[in-house]
């Protein structure tokens, strides 16, 4: 299964606007790709003049919350004295077991079948420290910027759905999903290398 990949605009922001900024786009992709019985909830931004649709799950959204929070904390450790360039992607999966023998054969497997790119950079350094008015025009773009992005999501997950799943699951979310992080990449490589040499058998010496 080929796995469609989806790269939005960067979104460019301030460190304090960067949580909303991501929820509203992420909220937007799993509304999209929800499948299931759902109960949407319309949102208004905290702190932008728009609104954006939820799922209405609560699990879903407590699961967004926890992983924006530990990328303000990600965010919190950088240096703000130049501008801090990060993605955050959101990936459908599909479980798969891969039990079955061979040094690498065994444990579980995700086979992604779809992938959002969401880069975002938060400026440091003089531009951090603008005046109320540039900051205000700057704040106005980028809620344009949200905007469009959220609009040109929609647009996509109407246009490609060839590559979606069948749908097995009654859950409001119907197929599994993450959220990843700037750091973690390294982090889930060496815990799926981790998980294949638990699950796998040794090979025969002859």
């Amino acid at each position: 299964m080929n796995c469609e990949v989806f790269s939005l605009a960067p979104l460019r922001c301030e460190a304090f606007q960067a949580k909303e900024t991501l929820r509203a786009v992420l909220h937007t992709i799993l509304f999209a790709r929800t499948l299931g019985v759902v109960r949407p909830r319309d949102v208004d931004s905290e702190l932008f003049d728009l609104t954006y649709a939820t799922c209405g799950d609560p699990a879903v959204e407590r699961h967004v919350e926890e992983r924006l929070d530990a990328l303000v904390r990600w965010l919190a450790k950088q240096d703000r004295q130049d501008d801090t360039v990060a993605r955050v992607c959101l990936s459908f999966y599909e479980p798969k077991d891969k039990r079955g023998g061979g040094w690498f054969g065994g444990g579980d497997e995700r086979v992604y079948w779809e992938q959002w790119r969401v880069p975002i950079e938060v400026v440091g350094g003089d531009e951090a420290l603008m005046n109320v008015a540039d900051r205000e025009a700057n704040s106005a773009e980028l809620q344009q910027t949200i905007v469009a992005a959220t609009q040109h999501i929609l647009g996509l997950v109407n246009e490609r759905k060839d590559h979606i799943p069948p749908v097995v699951s009654a859950d409001v979310v119907s197929f599994p999903y993450e959220i990843s992080l700037p750091g973690e990449t390294e982090g889930a490589l060496l815990g799926s290398l981790r998980r294949m040499l638990t699950h796998a058998s040794p090979p025969t010496l002859v």
